[in-house]
């Protein structure tokens, strides 16, 4: 009787784990669609994974957020050219995160980061005009960014923006020149938004917010978002 009920037991088992596999695909195949249809609307590119070209450049940037954890995917890519040359687009972006990342000097400790898989969606921008000092901005978490300035991680506060300072942590290698592309204005305008992630260097930058997937419907919305930093960037030029 006892094998009876394991038998049954582990078909319940490699059932249910085969509905979870099921819904899962099905979900990422209905997301596809939808972030399909709404590339179309906006006139923009589709790719069931992001374009090599795109992929490699990004890479070379050397942005922390592909360095993380492992079994990374980027997939559900968008993109367009616009008028003067420069390229937007956004794509889906996961790694999966244990305890640390990497190897001997290119470990990396992922600060405030929960075992699993971490999936959100990307805005990137290619534009000459950009010309950006490489810095990386990411929300304040407390306690794990408190740890980490003990450990002699940068910050760069404004005092005219104790929100903003408060509300983020913004790392550079030249202070200088981050300090100037975080100009008044723009501080202001990060305020007034909920916390993101964004990376910058050269004629390339990231936005994104961890752990958060934008939904189809809002992809619209997020691009905009993206685009004004592009914007509000190009324009401090040094």
């Amino acid at each position: 009787m006892e094998w009876l009920i394991f038998v049954l037991f582990s078909f319940f088992l490699i059932g249910l784990l085969a509905l979870v596999v099921y819904l899962a695909d099905y979900l990422e195949k209905k997301r596809r669609e939808a972030l399909e249809q709404v590339a179309r609307s906006l006139g923009m590119s589709f790719s069931a994974e992001l374009p090599e070209g795109i992929r490699s450049r990004l890479l070379q940037a050397g942005f922390e957020l592909f360095e993380q954890g492992y079994d990374r995917r980027f997939y559900n890519s968008m993109s367009k050219r616009l008028i003067d040359g420069s390229e937007i687009g956004a794509f889906d972006y996961q790694y999966t995160y244990k305890y640390h990342s990497g190897r001997g000097k290119s470990r990396r400790i992922v600060w405030g980061k929960s075992r699993g898989t971490h999936p959100q969606s990307v805005f990137w921008a290619y534009c000459e005009d950009l010309r950006l000092p490489h810095f990386r901005l990411h929300p304040n978490i407390p306690l794990f960014h408190d740890i980490a300035k003990a450990f002699g991680m940068q910050d760069i506060n404004f005092e005219s923006h104790p929100r903003f300072s408060r509300k983020y942590l913004l790392r550079g290698e030249d202070e200088a020149k981050v300090r100037l592309r975080f100009d008044p204005s723009f501080l202001s305008f990060l305020e007034q938004h909920a916390p993101c992630c964004a990376e910058g260097s050269g004629p390339q930058l990231i936005v994104w917010r961890d752990d958060q997937q934008v939904s189809p419907e809002k992809m619209a919305d997020r691009l905009r978002f993206g685009e004004e930093w592009v914007q509000r960037l190009r324009l401090r030029r040094v």
